[in-house]
């Protein structure tokens, strides 16, 4: 056998051997994008919009109760001034009273359910 001859047996085998590996590769290569196809769908069904648009109907309901809420709260806030305004009002008078009969408070106390002062 001459050296070509054993060159050309040993090219076929090469090629041979490429054409098989060639073959495998193109066979994995199918199944990853089979594999590939069939996550991608698993994932775009789990994928949810990030934005989800609500109806102007529906915008407008809760901008109406974001609304009343809001007035309902400066209407809370009106009603506590008010509140500590009248019961500074009545604290100052009652002690205006002490002062008047000259009355002493670790004697007496102020009865605000029958408005008169009961001794201690």
């Amino acid at each position: 056998m001459s050296i070509e001859t054993e060159m050309k047996a040993v090219e076929q085998a090469v090629e041979g051997t490429i054409a098989a590996a060639e073959g495998e590769v193109k066979t994995v290569a199918e199944a990853v994008v089979t594999e590939t196809k069939k996550i991608e769908g698993e994932v775009k069904d789990e994928v949810k919009a990030a934005f989800v648009q609500v109806s102007t109907e529906e915008k407008l309901i809760l901008r109406e109760a974001e609304l009343e809420y809001l007035k309902a709260q400066m209407e809370i806030q009106r009603l506590n001034k008010i509140t500590e305004s009248k019961s500074k009002e009545y604290l100052t008078y009652v002690e205006g009273l002490f002062n008047k009969y000259a009355l002493n408070k670790a004697e007496y106390v102020f009865d605000g359910a029958v408005n008169m002062f009961k001794k201690l």
